[in-house]
């Protein structure tokens, strides 16, 4: 064991600093309220992750997204008991074996000093400890990329077939976690084919850059064959490609945000609608329905046709977003991560914003300085470099943000150490000229990437309170959201969604009158954003006006597009519009309106228990008991669900089944206390015997010992019990 940890040391080290790093970053943010809400991407894979958990492991369609990162997660989350803390934690581990990697291509490629520095730098790399903790790709990608890229540099005159054979394979999980890696294959092989190889055999150096195809194409060929099992058509990875492409590339893109003109990609707009707001879009556009494959050449076309009848306008934005690949800036796009600094010592530590943008915009003048210092080395070096040149591409073409460059951070970080080395222990022997030239560039390049251009750091106060509200929302803290969601709209006042939020949270706080002010302010800044009708109508009807509220509830059903809102959205405001007749008396068109509910959405749960509970009170009980024991078999039934499922059973003096029912009420909530009270009036109405009657009232008048109807049966059961002893 000693000779091992003598041996491993440095790889050890930084396997632990990387771990060590990023376990303390994650338990900084964990005693933050936003910690227990993914939103944006991480929410979307951590919903896929439990879908392939509790739903479909195979999904349905085709992978609209790469689905390894996906299938991972799922495995953390199943073994973390989908603890969000736990399944990051063991995500670190990951990160420890890219950081290995990072440390023997750099021993590899130049020296150990180098490999020690480079492996410490990821260690320590803020961008990099930001992204590893969160819910995205970058986790996976990242350590397959850096394992390939070591085999690569490590066997680059190897002969082994099996060598090249494995090599691609690695390459092929890593394209499935990001198809972008892709477009470095074609390179990689001409390299292979070029690097000097002496075979003798016909055709002999076509061989090894051959069997690194095969074996890229045997890790993706899996995914291919599900999507074309599932759709009938050829989809190598996932569909989005298409959609990619475009809002990198249309009209009013800005190269760091998902813009374009055919739909307003708005807050509004979760992920899980992305992809039916966009198919929605392409659809009207075309007047027809389209298949998954199509939707992505739709999209791609577009893309295409920007570029060959706007070049003016696509050499702009293809110089915008160059500039955003090298500026030392941060480009965020799921949570800022500027803002996460205030919530992290050591990531405030770690990274900067300004004047100097650490680390990148320190590190890509010590990476280009590496260059010039090791122009001797080009042989050696050239696959990175290779890889390097072919992803840019990859990066410029789409949206340029910190975590789509993430993957040129290891290879840069691992030149910028080799240039330090070597101007460390050569600077008496390199030239003069050569080192002054690298000084001036270097110092050049600090100057130039260390401020801010075009769009960079716009809007970024905006989305962080309107974030943080949604998440002090979602864990139930209201004063705090009403805090952040004001704060967002001091920000930015224009946000429909942002003042619907607003006024929401204030209903829920009984400020009744600022939060109508803020629903019909949000109905004023978009007519047509239907959530609001439906909130206003709760809340004008909370007030008693059931004619406005029926109205509101209506427009809310007019103004939604049914071909991209959740079903689920739309029944919630049937099941309104069905409560609110109710009261008015209108049960036909109350029944109707619960119907309707559950035509819209068959697989909601609470629609069911809903439109049980409705039938129940007005003498339906066939048709509540369907409806119940769906809900039931779906796992939908809560305990209040219990308890109008008992009332119902006790109203037809079916007393086993409706104690039954309140038991089950109360394992749900033992506070219940008119269940408890059920329970002892079925069991007197049955003849139990007044002690065990008596136990159930007692519950029930510890628990409030007001209650009227508890008191009467308790007299009426030591009535009953005083004759009982009297005969």
């Amino acid at each position: 064991m000693k000779d091992f940890i003598t041996r491993h040391k440095w790889p050890l080290i930084i396997a632990a600093a990387t771990v060590l790093t990023r376990l303390v970053y994650l338990y900084e943010i964990s005693l933050h309220a936003d910690f227990a809400v993914p939103m944006v991407d991480e929410k979307w894979h951590w919903e896929w992750a439990h879908a392939i958990i509790n739903q479909s492991f195979w999904g349905e369609g085709a992978y609209f997204r790469a689905p390894l990162y996906p299938y991972l997660l799922a495995f953390l989350a199943w073994v973390t008991g989908s603890s969000i803390f736990w399944a990051k934690a063991l995500q670190v581990l990951i990160s420890a074996g890219t950081a290995v990697f990072v440390f023997l291509i750099g021993a590899r490629l130049f020296n150990r000093p180098a490999g020690v520095i480079s492996g410490l730098a990821y260690a320590l790399y803020g961008t990099l400890i930001f992204y590893e903790t969160m819910f995205l790709i970058p986790v996976t990608f990242l350590f397959l990329l850096s394992w390939a890229m070591y085999r690569v540099v490590t066997h680059a005159d190897s002969p082994s077939a099996k060598t090249w054979l494995v090599t691609g394979l690695i390459f092929g999980l890593a394209a499935i976690s990001r198809p972008n890696v892709l477009l470095a294959i074609p390179l990689l092989m001409l390299w292979m084919f070029y690097s000097g190889r002496k075979e003798r055999r016909p055709g002999g150096r076509f061989r090894l850059p051959v069997v690194l195809l095969v074996g890229v194409i045997a890790a993706v060929a899996p995914v291919t064959v599900r999507n074309i099992v599932v759709t009938g058509e050829f989809i190598l990875i996932s569909s989005q490609g298409g959609i990619n492409l475009y809002l990198g590339n249309n009209t009013v893109a800005d190269g760091l945000t998902m813009v374009m003109p055919e739909v307003d990609l708005d807050e509004s707009v979760s992920w899980r609608q992305f992809g039916a707001v966009t198919a929605a879009a392409a659809e009207r556009e075309t007047d027809r329905r389209m298949s998954e494959s199509e939707l992505s050449s739709f999209w791609t076309g577009k893309a295409v046709d920007f570029i060959a009848y706007h070049p003016d306008r696509f050499l702009e934005l293809l110089w915008k977003k160059s500039v955003y690949l090298v500026s030392g800036f941060e480009n965020s796009d799921n949570v800022d991560i500027y803002h996460q600094r205030g919530k992290s010592l050591l990531l405030s530590a770690l990274l900067w914003r300004g004047p100097l943008f650490f680390p990148f915009g320190l590190l890509l003048p010590l990476a280009v300085m590496g260059i010039c210092l090791q122009r001797q080395n080009l042989r050696r070096l050239l696959p990175v470099y290779i890889f390097l040149l072919a992803y840019v591409p990859s990066i410029v073409l789409f949206l340029v943000t910190a975590r789509h460059r993430l993957p040129l951070v290891p290879f840069l970080i691992i030149l910028a150490a080799g240039g330090l080395v070597e101007l460390v222990t050569g600077w008496r022997r390199l030239p003069v000229r050569r080192l002054a030239a690298g000084g001036v560039v270097f110092i050049l390049l600090v100057l130039a990437l260390n401020r801010t251009y075009y769009d960079e750091g716009i809007g970024g106060d905006f989305q962080n309170h309107f974030n943080a509200g949604i998440a002090y929302e979602q864990v139930g803290d209201l004063t705090n959201a009403q805090k952040a969601y004001r704060l967002a709209d001091e920000s930015y006042p224009y946000s429909a969604t942002l003042v619907n939020n607003l006024g929401h949270v204030q209903f829920r706080l009984g400020k009744l009158t600022e939060a109508e002010r803020n629903y019909r302010r949000a109905i004023r800044l978009d007519p047509g954003f239907a959530p609001t009708y439906n909130n206003l109508g709760l809340l004008v009807r909370s007030n008693g006006d059931t004619d406005s509220a029926l109205v509101l509830f209506q427009m809310a059903l007019d103004q939604f597009d049914t071909t991209v809102t959740p079903v689920e959205e739309i029944a919630r405001v049937h099941l309104n519009m069905a409560e609110t007749q109710e009261k008015r008396g209108m049960l036909a068109a109350a029944a109707a309106d619960f119907e309707l509910a559950l035509t819209t959405a068959p697989d909601m749960g609470k629609v069911y228990c809903r439109a049980a509970a409705f039938y129940a009170r007005h003498g339906s009980h066939e048709r509540a008991d369907n409806l119940f024991e769906t809900a039931r078999q779906m796992s939908a039934l809560t305990g209040s669900d219990f308890f109008n499922w008992g009332l119902s059973y006790l109203e037809r003096k079916r007393h086993t089944e409706g104690i039954a029912a309140m038991r089950r009420a109360l394992e749900y909530d033992s506070s219940l206390h008119q269940a408890w009270y059920c329970i002892a009036a079925a069991m007197f109405e049955s003849g139990e015997p007044a002690d065990t009657v008596g136990y159930y009232i007692d519950h029930c008048l510890r628990l409030n010992p007001e209650d009227a109807s508890a008191l009467r049966l308790k007299a009426a059961v030591d009535e009953t019990g005083t004759r009982r002893d009297v005969q």
